[in-house]
Protein backbone atom coordinates (compact mmCIF):
# COMPACT_ATOMS: atom_id res chain seq x y z
CA UNK A 1 0.00 0.00 0.00
CA UNK A 2 1.64 3.19 -1.15
CA UNK A 3 1.35 6.70 0.22
CA UNK A 4 2.96 8.73 -2.57
CA UNK A 5 6.43 9.48 -3.87
CA UNK A 6 6.28 12.94 -2.32
CA UNK A 7 5.22 11.78 1.12
CA UNK A 8 7.97 9.15 1.18
CA UNK A 9 10.72 11.55 0.19
CA UNK A 10 9.76 14.86 1.70
CA UNK A 11 8.23 14.27 5.14
CA UNK A 12 11.53 14.61 6.99
CA UNK A 13 11.92 18.03 5.37
CA UNK A 14 8.33 18.97 6.10
CA UNK A 15 8.64 18.25 9.79
CA UNK A 16 11.79 20.29 10.16
CA UNK A 17 11.61 23.07 7.62
CA UNK A 18 9.01 25.20 9.41
CA UNK A 19 6.43 24.94 12.14
CA UNK A 20 3.02 23.54 11.30
CA UNK A 21 0.53 26.35 11.58
CA UNK A 22 -2.67 24.64 10.63
CA UNK A 23 -4.38 25.11 13.98
CA UNK A 24 -4.39 28.89 13.88
CA UNK A 25 -5.14 28.96 10.16
CA UNK A 26 -8.08 26.59 10.12
CA UNK A 27 -9.68 27.79 13.32
CA UNK A 28 -9.64 31.38 12.07
CA UNK A 29 -11.17 30.61 8.69
CA UNK A 30 -14.56 29.18 9.58
CA UNK A 31 -15.93 29.11 13.09
CA UNK A 32 -19.19 27.39 12.30
CA UNK A 33 -19.83 23.75 11.40
CA UNK A 34 -19.92 23.28 7.64
CA UNK A 35 -22.68 21.57 5.72
CA UNK A 36 -22.24 18.12 4.15
CA UNK A 37 -19.69 17.94 1.31
CA UNK A 38 -20.86 17.85 -2.26
CA UNK A 39 -21.03 14.56 -4.13
CA UNK A 40 -18.51 13.40 -6.66
CA UNK A 41 -19.32 13.86 -10.31
CA UNK A 42 -20.01 17.56 -10.08
CA UNK A 43 -19.08 19.23 -13.37
CA UNK A 44 -17.64 22.62 -14.22
CA UNK A 45 -18.76 24.42 -11.07
CA UNK A 46 -16.51 23.20 -8.27
CA UNK A 47 -18.79 24.54 -5.59
CA UNK A 48 -21.10 23.85 -2.70
CA UNK A 49 -23.81 26.06 -1.21
CA UNK A 50 -22.74 29.35 0.25
CA UNK A 51 -22.23 29.45 4.01
CA UNK A 52 -22.40 32.21 6.56
CA UNK A 53 -18.98 32.78 8.09
CA UNK A 54 -17.42 34.76 10.84
CA UNK A 55 -13.81 35.89 11.11
CA UNK A 56 -11.57 36.29 8.06
CA UNK A 57 -13.17 35.40 4.76
CA UNK A 58 -11.72 32.48 2.78
CA UNK A 59 -10.30 34.88 0.19
CA UNK A 60 -8.36 36.60 2.98
CA UNK A 61 -6.77 33.26 3.84
CA UNK A 62 -6.48 31.61 0.41
CA UNK A 63 -4.50 34.28 -1.42
CA UNK A 64 -3.34 32.80 -4.69
CA UNK A 65 -1.82 36.16 -5.58
CA UNK A 66 0.86 35.38 -2.98
CA UNK A 67 1.75 32.14 -4.77
CA UNK A 68 2.91 32.58 -8.38
CA UNK A 69 3.44 29.54 -10.58
CA UNK A 70 7.18 30.02 -10.16
CA UNK A 71 6.80 29.04 -6.50
CA UNK A 72 5.45 25.64 -7.56
CA UNK A 73 8.17 25.30 -10.16
CA UNK A 74 10.82 25.89 -7.47
CA UNK A 75 9.44 23.07 -5.33
CA UNK A 76 9.26 20.72 -8.30
CA UNK A 77 12.86 21.52 -9.25
CA UNK A 78 13.98 20.64 -5.71
CA UNK A 79 12.09 17.33 -5.87
CA UNK A 80 12.32 16.16 -9.49
CA UNK A 81 11.65 12.51 -8.67
CA UNK A 82 8.51 13.25 -6.68
CA UNK A 83 6.53 15.22 -9.26
CA UNK A 84 6.89 13.66 -12.70
CA UNK A 85 3.34 12.91 -13.77
CA UNK A 86 2.12 16.46 -14.41
CA UNK A 87 3.45 19.83 -15.52
CA UNK A 88 3.74 22.92 -13.30
CA UNK A 89 0.98 24.45 -15.41
CA UNK A 90 -1.37 21.56 -14.57
CA UNK A 91 -0.65 21.81 -10.86
CA UNK A 92 -1.21 25.55 -10.90
CA UNK A 93 -4.43 25.17 -12.87
CA UNK A 94 -5.72 22.94 -10.07
CA UNK A 95 -4.96 25.66 -7.53
CA UNK A 96 -6.62 28.25 -9.75
CA UNK A 97 -9.81 26.19 -10.06
CA UNK A 98 -9.96 25.78 -6.31
CA UNK A 99 -9.48 29.52 -5.86
CA UNK A 100 -12.21 30.24 -8.42
CA UNK A 101 -14.59 27.96 -6.53
CA UNK A 102 -14.13 29.71 -3.19
CA UNK A 103 -14.32 33.06 -4.98
CA UNK A 104 -17.86 32.04 -5.99
CA UNK A 105 -18.72 31.23 -2.39
CA UNK A 106 -17.79 27.55 -2.03
CA UNK A 107 -16.77 26.33 1.39
CA UNK A 108 -13.00 25.59 1.23
CA UNK A 109 -13.37 22.39 3.22
CA UNK A 110 -16.13 20.92 1.05
CA UNK A 111 -15.09 21.95 -2.44
CA UNK A 112 -15.09 19.09 -4.94
CA UNK A 113 -12.52 19.24 -7.73
CA UNK A 114 -12.97 15.73 -9.14
CA UNK A 115 -15.67 14.46 -11.46
CA UNK A 116 -16.50 15.32 -15.05
CA UNK A 117 -14.22 18.07 -16.37
CA UNK A 118 -12.45 17.98 -13.00
CA UNK A 119 -9.00 16.84 -11.99
CA UNK A 120 -7.54 13.40 -11.25
CA UNK A 121 -7.38 12.87 -7.53
CA UNK A 122 -3.65 12.17 -7.75
CA UNK A 123 -3.07 15.61 -9.25
CA UNK A 124 -5.05 17.29 -6.45
CA UNK A 125 -3.01 15.41 -3.87
CA UNK A 126 0.32 16.31 -5.45
CA UNK A 127 -0.73 19.96 -5.76
CA UNK A 128 -1.33 19.93 -2.02
CA UNK A 129 2.08 18.34 -1.45
CA UNK A 130 3.74 21.03 -3.54
CA UNK A 131 1.88 23.79 -1.71
CA UNK A 132 3.04 22.35 1.60
CA UNK A 133 6.67 22.82 0.54
CA UNK A 134 6.35 26.43 -0.61
CA UNK A 135 8.39 28.67 1.64
CA UNK A 136 6.94 31.94 2.83
CA UNK A 137 3.25 32.72 2.37
CA UNK A 138 0.85 31.27 4.93
CA UNK A 139 -1.69 30.85 2.18
CA UNK A 140 0.34 27.90 0.88
CA UNK A 141 -0.38 25.98 4.10
CA UNK A 142 -4.07 26.74 3.77
CA UNK A 143 -4.14 25.57 0.14
CA UNK A 144 -2.31 22.35 1.05
CA UNK A 145 -4.75 21.52 3.82
CA UNK A 146 -7.88 22.25 1.78
CA UNK A 147 -6.64 20.37 -1.30
CA UNK A 148 -5.74 17.33 0.82
CA UNK A 149 -9.24 17.55 2.29
CA UNK A 150 -10.74 17.62 -1.21
CA UNK A 151 -8.79 14.52 -2.28
CA UNK A 152 -9.65 12.83 1.02
CA UNK A 153 -13.32 13.40 0.26
CA UNK A 154 -12.79 11.15 -2.76
CA UNK A 155 -11.37 8.48 -0.48
CA UNK A 156 -7.78 8.95 -1.64
CA UNK A 157 -5.63 7.18 0.97
CA UNK A 158 -2.41 9.23 0.54
CA UNK A 159 -4.33 12.46 1.18
CA UNK A 160 -6.14 11.01 4.19
CA UNK A 161 -2.82 9.99 5.74
CA UNK A 162 -0.97 13.17 4.79
CA UNK A 163 -3.66 15.42 6.24
CA UNK A 164 -4.08 13.32 9.38
CA UNK A 165 -0.33 13.47 9.96
CA UNK A 166 -0.30 17.20 9.29
CA UNK A 167 -3.03 17.70 11.89
CA UNK A 168 -1.36 15.41 14.42
CA UNK A 169 1.99 17.15 14.19
CA UNK A 170 0.45 20.61 14.38
CA UNK A 171 -1.62 19.82 17.46
CA UNK A 172 -4.81 20.58 15.52
CA UNK A 173 -6.14 17.02 15.36
CA UNK A 174 -9.67 16.90 16.79
CA UNK A 175 -9.89 20.68 17.01
CA UNK A 176 -11.18 21.58 13.53
CA UNK A 177 -14.82 20.68 13.05
CA UNK A 178 -14.59 21.04 9.28
CA UNK A 179 -12.06 18.18 9.11
CA UNK A 180 -13.80 15.64 11.33
CA UNK A 181 -14.76 13.51 8.32
CA UNK A 182 -11.13 13.27 7.28
CA UNK A 183 -10.23 12.18 10.79
CA UNK A 184 -12.99 9.57 10.70
CA UNK A 185 -11.63 8.15 7.44
CA UNK A 186 -8.17 8.03 8.99
CA UNK A 187 -9.48 6.13 12.02
CA UNK A 188 -11.11 3.62 9.68
CA UNK A 189 -7.69 2.91 8.19
CA UNK A 190 -6.22 2.55 11.67
CA UNK A 191 -9.01 0.23 12.80
CA UNK A 192 -7.99 -2.44 10.30
CA UNK A 193 -4.69 -2.78 12.22
CA UNK A 194 -3.10 -3.79 8.92
CA UNK A 195 -2.07 -0.46 7.41
CA UNK A 196 1.45 0.28 8.73
CA UNK A 197 1.50 3.88 7.50
CA UNK A 198 -1.85 4.64 9.16
CA UNK A 199 -0.61 2.97 12.36
CA UNK A 200 2.52 5.14 12.18
CA UNK A 201 0.40 8.27 12.05
CA UNK A 202 -1.71 6.92 14.92
CA UNK A 203 1.47 6.40 16.93
CA UNK A 204 2.61 9.93 16.17
CA UNK A 205 -0.81 11.26 17.16
CA UNK A 206 -0.73 9.40 20.47
CA UNK A 207 2.79 10.67 21.08
CA UNK A 208 1.79 14.28 20.42
CA UNK A 209 -1.11 13.85 22.83
CA UNK A 210 1.20 12.54 25.54
CA UNK A 211 -0.04 8.94 25.41
CA UNK A 212 3.39 7.37 25.13
CA UNK A 213 2.54 3.74 25.92
CA UNK A 214 -0.35 3.84 23.44
CA UNK A 215 2.02 5.33 20.89
CA UNK A 216 4.49 2.49 21.41
CA UNK A 217 1.75 -0.11 20.95
CA UNK A 218 0.56 1.43 17.69
CA UNK A 219 4.11 1.76 16.37
CA UNK A 220 5.01 -1.80 17.33
CA UNK A 221 1.92 -3.01 15.48
CA UNK A 222 2.97 -0.98 12.44
CA UNK A 223 6.37 -2.65 12.44
CA UNK A 224 4.74 -6.08 12.81
CA UNK A 225 2.45 -5.70 9.79
CA UNK A 226 4.78 -3.57 7.68
CA UNK A 227 6.31 -5.23 4.65
CA UNK A 228 8.27 -4.05 1.63
CA UNK A 229 5.71 -1.30 0.98
CA UNK A 230 6.04 0.24 4.45
CA UNK A 231 7.16 3.67 3.25
CA UNK A 232 7.10 5.46 6.59
CA UNK A 233 9.04 2.80 8.50
CA UNK A 234 11.95 5.14 9.42
CA UNK A 235 9.53 7.67 10.90
CA UNK A 236 7.70 4.90 12.73
CA UNK A 237 11.01 3.90 14.31
CA UNK A 238 11.90 7.53 15.01
CA UNK A 239 8.65 8.14 16.86
CA UNK A 240 9.12 4.91 18.81
CA UNK A 241 12.56 6.09 19.88
CA UNK A 242 11.10 9.39 21.06
CA UNK A 243 8.39 7.51 22.98
CA UNK A 244 11.10 5.35 24.59
CA UNK A 245 12.85 8.53 25.75
CA UNK A 246 9.61 9.75 27.32
CA UNK A 247 9.23 6.43 29.15
CA UNK A 248 12.89 6.45 30.35
CA UNK A 249 13.97 3.59 28.06
CA UNK A 250 17.04 5.52 26.97
CA UNK A 251 19.22 2.62 25.84
CA UNK A 252 16.51 1.36 23.48
CA UNK A 253 15.95 4.87 22.19
CA UNK A 254 19.65 5.42 21.55
CA UNK A 255 19.93 2.16 19.59
CA UNK A 256 17.02 3.19 17.35
CA UNK A 257 18.32 6.71 16.77
CA UNK A 258 21.82 5.47 15.95
CA UNK A 259 20.52 3.01 13.35
CA UNK A 260 18.45 5.76 11.74
CA UNK A 261 21.37 8.18 11.83
CA UNK A 262 23.43 5.66 9.90
CA UNK A 263 20.92 5.68 7.04
CA UNK A 264 20.94 9.48 6.94
CA UNK A 265 17.76 10.47 8.79
CA UNK A 266 18.67 13.91 10.10
CA UNK A 267 15.89 13.94 12.67
CA UNK A 268 17.62 10.99 14.35
CA UNK A 269 20.79 13.06 14.72
CA UNK A 270 18.75 15.78 16.38
CA UNK A 271 17.24 13.31 18.84
CA UNK A 272 20.67 11.84 19.58
CA UNK A 273 22.04 15.32 20.19
CA UNK A 274 19.33 16.00 22.73
CA UNK A 275 19.57 12.57 24.35
CA UNK A 276 23.36 12.61 24.72
CA UNK A 277 23.72 16.23 25.74
CA UNK A 278 24.38 15.32 29.36
CA UNK A 279 25.92 11.85 29.16
CA UNK A 280 28.16 12.26 26.08
CA UNK A 281 28.50 15.91 25.16
CA UNK A 282 31.10 15.38 22.42
CA UNK A 283 28.87 12.85 20.64
CA UNK A 284 25.91 15.18 21.07
CA UNK A 285 27.86 17.97 19.39
CA UNK A 286 28.78 15.73 16.44
CA UNK A 287 25.17 14.77 15.83
CA UNK A 288 23.86 18.30 16.22
CA UNK A 289 26.50 19.60 13.82
CA UNK A 290 25.49 16.96 11.28
CA UNK A 291 21.88 18.12 11.52
CA UNK A 292 22.82 21.79 11.39
CA UNK A 293 24.94 21.21 8.31
CA UNK A 294 22.07 19.47 6.54
CA UNK A 295 19.37 22.09 6.67
CA UNK A 296 18.58 22.35 10.38
CA UNK A 297 20.28 25.66 11.11
CA UNK A 298 18.29 25.94 14.34
CA UNK A 299 20.56 23.25 15.78
CA UNK A 300 23.39 25.80 15.82
CA UNK A 301 21.54 27.37 18.75
CA UNK A 302 21.85 24.15 20.74
CA UNK A 303 25.54 23.96 19.85
CA UNK A 304 25.92 27.51 21.16
CA UNK A 305 24.21 26.54 24.41
CA UNK A 306 26.52 23.55 24.84
CA UNK A 307 29.57 25.75 24.24
CA UNK A 308 28.35 28.15 26.92
CA UNK A 309 27.88 25.23 29.29
CA UNK A 310 31.47 24.19 28.62
CA UNK A 311 32.64 27.72 29.30
CA UNK A 312 30.78 27.79 32.61
CA UNK A 313 32.39 24.51 33.62
CA UNK A 314 35.93 25.54 32.67
CA UNK A 315 36.67 26.86 36.13
CA UNK A 316 40.09 28.49 36.28
CA UNK A 317 41.10 27.28 32.82
CA UNK A 318 40.98 30.66 31.14
CA UNK A 319 42.07 29.40 27.71
CA UNK A 320 39.36 26.72 27.58
CA UNK A 321 36.75 29.19 28.74
CA UNK A 322 37.66 31.72 26.07
CA UNK A 323 37.68 29.06 23.36
CA UNK A 324 34.24 27.80 24.37
CA UNK A 325 32.93 31.36 24.44
CA UNK A 326 34.28 31.96 20.92
CA UNK A 327 32.56 28.82 19.68
CA UNK A 328 29.34 29.88 21.39
CA UNK A 329 29.50 33.18 19.57
CA UNK A 330 30.18 31.55 16.19
CA UNK A 331 27.39 28.99 16.59
CA UNK A 332 25.02 31.78 17.58
CA UNK A 333 25.88 33.70 14.41
CA UNK A 334 25.24 30.65 12.27
CA UNK A 335 21.88 30.16 13.97
CA UNK A 336 20.79 33.70 13.07
CA UNK A 337 19.64 33.93 9.42
CA UNK A 338 20.11 37.70 9.56
CA UNK A 339 23.85 37.38 10.07
CA UNK A 340 25.89 38.52 7.07
CA UNK A 341 29.35 37.24 6.27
Amino acid sequence: MSTCRYCKAIWPLVSSARSLRIASTTNSIIQRQTSSPSKLGQSRHYAVPRLQRTGPSPLEVFKLSEIPQSSLEAVISRNPDAFQLHTPEEYYKCAEKFHEAISRGSDPWSTTLTGKNGFPVELIHETACIMRQIRGPRSADAFATALWASASEAGYRPSILSLARHLARSGAYGRVAQLRKVEARFKQLVSTARDPDALTVEGELQYEQGNYEAAIRALQRALQVGAAGFEWKPYCQLCMGKAFVKTSRHDEARAIFESLSEIGLIEADIELGKLLRVSDRDAAERHLFTAASNGRADMFSLLSEIALEKAAESGDDKASKEESQRWAKEWSKLADPRTEY
